[in-house]
């Protein structure tokens, strides 16, 4: 236990000096400067602390559409930055970990001061798994501080995104340490990994949107048995990360909605006398035509267990390999 502890100090401090985590850093920074830096006044609302200002007969302060831009804002920023982007940021670090400790050099120097092949990589994947939580935690925070200063309120649910982002990081570091054992390439690693994240979120979609599936095999004219289609296909994906079910999940822990839909602020957003509003809100539409069914408590608890199990089978194999590896 203690050279593991000590192997994920060094892979974080390692990691840390990366010039990718101060990028990841300083860009979830931005995206809290950039959200904190909106606000609404009596004639409209701003953006830049008041550089800017559109005047607005709704979006004004005490409105209900206030809380309404903020949390939506907010319920974003934590998908789509926060359990999106910045993990994904951080596996571009991540990947050259492993290779680069099993090089001969280092190999020689690492593996026979532990009494385990199984505490490197697992120290090693420990370590990652920390350092892509530093990032999402300043995020987090920042996001907490905006909406308790902007309006007062003080949502700590919102800290309950950082496990949802983590066991979807976990996943995909745990693919990646496989694949770095099994080809010694971080290039090959994270490009591996990046199409099997982009091919789960694919397939999970089509499994779970069968209707859209079988209009578009009706309009290509292929004969296919829909509902023997769309089994087999959630069969295929049920061992795989849930990724749909734990995003969703996510957003249901956060809880931040305001007391109107936040599609209908950008559906009503005006720049000037530009409607920049109807183009998002029919990209919000469109994402909505065939909505998925709801998770549940018992469909959460079974998406947490499956990516749970998946990131621990896929780091077994990963120790099995390395165990069978001359170094």
């Amino acid at each position: 236990m203690s050279s593991l502890i000590a192997i994920a100090y060094d892979t974080l401090t390692l990691l840390c000096r990366r010039r990718l985590f101060w990028l990841n850093v300083w860009l979830s920074v931005v995206v809290v400067v950039v959200v904190a830096s909106m606000s609404c006044h009596g004639t409209g609302w701003s953006l830049g602390f008041g550089l800017k200002s559109w005047p607005s007969g709704y979006l004004v302060k005490g409105s209900p559409w206030e809380s309404t831009l903020f949390f939506g804002v907010v319920q974003r920023a934590t998908q789509w930055w926060v359990a999106g982007a910045a993990p994904l940021l951080a596996l571009f670090s991540m990947a050259s970990v492993v290779p680069k400790t099993l090089k001969s050099g280092q190999a020689a120097l690492l593996f026979p001061k532990t009494q385990s092949r199984a505490a490197v990589l697992l120290g090693r994947f420990a370590g990652g798994v920390i350092f892509a939580a530093i990032p999402a935690l300043i995020c987090v925070t920042g996001l907490f501080l905006t909406l308790g200063w902007r309006l007062g309120v003080w949502e700590i649910r919102l800290f309950l995104a950082l496990p949802f982002a983590l066991l979807l990081f976990s996943a995909l570091a745990a693919v990646t340490v496989m694949l770095g054992v099994l080809t010694k390439s971080s290039s090959a690693s994270l490009v591996v990994t990046l199409i099997f994240a982009a091919s789960v979120m694919a397939l999970q979609d089509a499994a779970s949107h069968p209707e859209g599936a079988e209009d578009e095999a009706d309009l290509k004219g292929i004969v296919q048995s829909a509902s023997g289609g769309s089994l087999a296909l959630q069969i295929f994906t049920w061992p795989l990360p849930r990724t749909h079910e734990l995003m969703e999940g996510m957003s249901r822990a956060i809880r931040l909605s305001g007391p109107r839909p936040f599609r209908d602020l950008v559906r009503r957003w005006r720049i000037g006398n530009l409607r920049v509003g109807v183009a998002a809100a029919e990209v919000l539409d469109a994402t909505a035509e065939m909505p998925a069914p709801p998770v549940t408590p018992l469909k959460l608890s079974e998406a947490v267990l499956v990516t749970t199990g998946f990131c621990g089978l896929a780091l077994i194999a990963a120790i099995v390999l390395l165990n069978r590896r001359d170094l």
